[in-house]
C-alpha cells in the first residue's frame, strides 16, 4: 500500500510540472508571435514609421515654397521658378538688349543652385530663400539681387515693358 502511494504522488508532481511547462510555453509563443507580427509589418511597410515621414516632409514643403514668381523692381529683374526645376530670368537693360534666359534650378542643402542658359554666366548662381525673399548671388561680376515673391503669376514680358516705361 505504501508503494502505491509514492508512485501516485510522483505521477501528480510530473503532471503538474508538465502542465506548468505547457502554460509557460504557450505564453512564450504568444509573446513571440505578437512581436514577430509587429516586426514583419515594419519590414514590409516601413513608410508607416512616423519618423521616416516627418524627416522627408520639411524638404518637400520648403522646395514647394520657393516655387513661384519674384520681382526686383530696384534692379529691373524678375525670375520665375517652376516646380519641375526649370524657370526663366529677365532683366530690363537700359543700354543693351534685355536679358531673357531660361534656367534650371535645384535644391542644394539649405540653398538653391540656379544655372542660367546664358553664355555670359558660366558658373551657377546661389539663391537663399527666406521670408518670401529670394537673394541670388554669383561670381564674375554678378550683382547680388534681392527678389520679392509675388502672389500672382508674373507676366515677364509685361514686367520688362513696365520697367522700361519708368
Amino acid at each position: 500500500m505504501g508503494v502505491m502511494m509514492v508512485k501516485s504522488t510522483k505521477k501528480k508532481r510530473s503532471h503538474i510540472g508538465l502542465i506548468i511547462f505547457t502554460i509557460l510555453l504557450v505564453i512564450l509563443l504568444g509573446i513571440l508571435g505578437v512581436n514577430y507580427k509587429r516586426f514583419a509589418s515594419k519590414q514590409l511597410n516601413p513608410v508607416r514609421d512616423n519618423k521616416v515621414v516627418k524627416k522627408d516632409s520639411p524638404k518637400i514643403t520648403k522646395t514647394e515654397k520657393v516655387v513661384g514668381s519674384y520681382r526686383d523692381d530696384q534692379d529691373g529683374a524678375a525670375i520665375v521658378l517652376n516646380g519641375n526645376g526649370t524657370g526663366r530670368y529677365v532683366y530690363a537693360d537700359k543700354n543693351n538688349p534685355d536679358t531673357d534666359d531660361s534656367l534650371t534650378w535645384r535644391k542644394d542643402g539649405e540653398r538653391y543652385l540656379i544655372n542660367l542658359e546664358d553664355r555670359d554666366v558660366t558658373n551657377p548662381l546661389t539663391a537663399a530663400f527666406d521670408n518670401n525673399k529670394l537673394v541670388i548671388t554669383g561670381s564674375n561680376g554678378w550683382n547680388t539681387e534681392t527678389f520679392q515673391k509675388v502672389n500672382e503669376e508674373l507676366n515677364l514680358q509685361q514686367f520688362l515693358n513696365d520697367i522700361h516705361k519708368k
